[in-house]
């Protein structure tokens, strides 16, 4: 027995030693792998595993294939690889970017000679561009209002809001770097000048600023439902005004009496009152719940109108919607805290479509 107890114990050594020799065969450790500047990516050598997909969304590698989409302009390192959406592409990204850099307007420049800069962004214009134009999103734009149902049943359900928003922001504020770095602007005397670093920051904060009032207005117009009924009222009145126009007009082709003329008049001037009310209202009760911060009356009526169309197409796709302006409000504080830290140096991007983009 005690001769079976002691093999049994210098095996049990024998095995210790061999598996401390080999542990890091079966325990690699963590190795931090720059993967781009001021990135780091922590790995231990083993494949990684598969990402799960999300519902209706499609991650892929940009670019033609993934060693183009990793390779940096140069050739000399690799880049993050940004999973992509089926709807969404990575060039909606891009596009957007150059679009918000292409709005500011800095100081003591030709198109504004004071000396602060102003960001000149309307939502309306916004919602244009990518509502009617539908650049880098992946529907057909003949079809506009086919394309909008696509991209808003795709876009607004909640698992698919969390991973635009995981896998588009660090995207997002390299695109906008590079938009930076690649714009210049006339000065008054006709030369062109690039971007300073002041001017990238303050570019930063006010879009930063800007992206939070929007979200933070999207958010509680979708979770007040009496706001709705504001806007429910307050179109109904519009459509009032124009009735009474369209029967004012109607009697200069008929032989209608000067007192038919004078009720008719008199009826556009009561509608265009009853919209006024209706309007102030409507405004009133916008900004008793959200308080925006730099938005004109004419953006939070159109503001409005746009979340009550959403609630139209899907009655209960407001808590997905309010979700999108909340993830809005904290790309706004991912922007701003990039407005913070130094101009980083960024690589080309490899759109989906396999061309190189600097911004414009």
């Amino acid at each position: 027995m005690k001769r079976i107890l002691a093999i049994a114990f210098i095996l049990a050594l024998a095995g210790g030693y061999w598996f401390m020799q080999n542990r890091d065969r079966f325990f690699p450790k963590p190795v931090a792998t720059e993967v781009a500047p001021q990135r780091w990516q922590v790995g231990t050598g083993q494949p990684a595993p598969a990402i799960p997909s999300l519902p209706n969304a499609t991650m892929a590698e940009t670019g033609s294939n993934a060693t183009a989409g990793n390779a940096t302009a140069e050739g000399n390192g690799t880049r993050p690889a940004f999973p992509a959406d089926e709807i969404v592409r990575h060039d909606f990204v891009e596009d957007l970017s150059g679009y918000l850099v292409g709005r500011y307007l800095p100081g003591g420049t030709k198109k504004n000679p004071g000396p602060e800069g102003r960001f000149d962004l309307n939502v309306k214009s916004v919602n244009i561009r990518y509502g009617v134009d539908f650049n880098g999103l992946n529907v057909d734009p003949a079809d506009t209002l086919g394309a909008r149902k696509v991209v808003f049943s795709h876009v607004l359900k909640e698992p698919v809001l969390d991973f635009l928003h995981a896998a588009y922001t660090p995207l997002f504020l390299d695109s906008l770097e590079r938009a930076l770095q690649s714009t210049t602007y006339s000065l008054p005397s006709g030369q062109m000048a690039v971007v300073s670093e002041a001017q990238r920051k303050e570019m930063l904060t006010l879009l930063a600023a800007r992206l939070k009032t929007i979200g933070k207005t999207v958010a509680s117009l979708a979770r007040t439902d009496s706001i709705r009924l504001l806007v429910t009222k307050y179109l109904e009145d519009m459509e009032n005004v124009s009735q009474a126009h369209l029967a004012f007009w109607n009697l200069h082709g008929q032989e209608a009496s000067i007192s038919a003329k004078n009720e008719a008049s008199a009826r556009i001037k009561t509608t265009i009152q009853t919209r006024e009310i209706s309007r102030q209202r409507l405004l009133q009760a916008i900004v008793s719940a959200s308080n925006p911060q730099g938005m004109d009356a004419s953006e939070l009526i159109y503001l409005a109108q746009w979340v009550y169309r959403r609630s139209l197409e899907d009655p209960n796709g407001m808590g997905s919607l309010a979700k999108a302006g909340e993830l809005l409000v904290r790309t706004a504080e991912a922007v701003h805290e990039r407005s913070l830290e130094p101009q980083p140096e960024v690589e080309q991007m490899i759109t989906d479509n396999g061309t190189q983009s600097v911004g414009q």
